[in-house]
């Protein structure tokens, strides 16, 4: 079942509220109507209303103080002022108290729905964009929960090889604050014997199959100078970043997307396991030349 857009109809006037109310309920709107500005606070503390259509001119509580209402509780409600004052500058006034639209007094009905009706778009157009920022952002939650939790490092750098974002598992891994590290260059954590390597592949500008997979690299610990056997030894892949091009326009590289996996444990246990196939060979070439004698 489709949403009805409710309308909230605040005149003193009993024949203009009672037509309002013929007219638009006939278009398929949920009307309620108030004579007065007490009677429209009473409705709007009871439900919730898309669109209020509000005579400026009332007794007692005139349609200002209403209008002061419902912006300071009721801002998402927007408000179409009818008033019999027909000067350009009454109806600046309006709209710079905060009215979304303007009437003037007397009005014909098509001049009232089309601007009912332009205003349900716009209200339904700001949902439309609420819904989808509200998506985005789950997403963008999820995405940093992975990030966050990713035991491999995850950096973004600007064109010009600056840090733009890192994970928490620099800290881990590199013992380096993520916040220190933001806005350095790439260079402040690759082992000065890797920096000419790097430069080709840790701020990656190609994209696809040509993109790096699978370099390794040697990253600075915090505490270890410049000893290559205190660094941590990488497997990088990474990406270039680009804009997607506009009217014809070449796209533009605007940065680099890396994931650096720690591998030293993986690179420990083959240098073990090639030093026991050595001595494994060594056994059995001495096995063989004694069993001569």
């Amino acid at each position: 079942m489709s949403y009805v857009p409710k309308i909230l109809i605040v005149d003193d006037e009993a024949r203009m509220r009672d037509s309002l109310k013929i007219l638009l309920s006939n278009e398929g709107y949920n009307i309620q109507t108030g004579c007065n500005g007490k009677e429209a606070i009473e409705c709007l503390n009871k439900d919730s209303y898309d669109i209020v259509l509000l005579d400026m001119i009332m007794p007692g509580m005139n349609g200002h103080q209403v209008m002061d209402f419902i912006k300071s509780h009721y801002p998402d409600t927007l408000v179409i002022i009818m008033t019999g004052h027909a000067s350009v500058e009454s109806a600046v006034e309006c709209l710079k108290m905060g009215a979304h639209d303007y009437l003037r007094k007397p009005f014909d009905f098509e001049q009232l729905l089309a601007r009912v009706k332009n205003t349900i778009n716009q209200i339904k157009l700001k949902k439309e964009h609420e819904l989808v920022n509200g998506r985005l952002k789950v997403t963008e939650q999820r995405y940093r929960y992975l990030v966050d939790a990713s035991p491999d490092i995850i950096y973004t750098l600007n064109p010009e090889g600056e840090i733009t974002f890192i994970n928490g598992a620099a800290e881990s891994l590199l013992g380096r604050d993520t916040e220190q590290l933001v806005n350095k260059h790439y260079t402040d954590i690759v082992f000065k014997d890797d920096i000419d390597k790097a430069k080709y592949h840790f701020n990656e500008r190609r994209t696809g199959s040509r993109a790096t997979s699978g370099v390794e690299l040697r990253l600075k610990k915090s505490d270890n100078g410049h000893d290559p056997e205190k660094c941590l030894i990488i497997e990088l892949k990474s990406m270039g970043i680009y804009d997607k091009p506009v009217n014809g326009t070449d796209k533009t590289f605007i940065g680099t997307y890396g994931v650096a996996r720690d591998v030293g444990d993986r690179k420990r246990l083959e240098a073990q396991l090639l030093q026991a196939q050595k001595m494994e060979a060594i056994r059995d070439t001495g096995g063989r030349y004694c069993s001569r004698f």
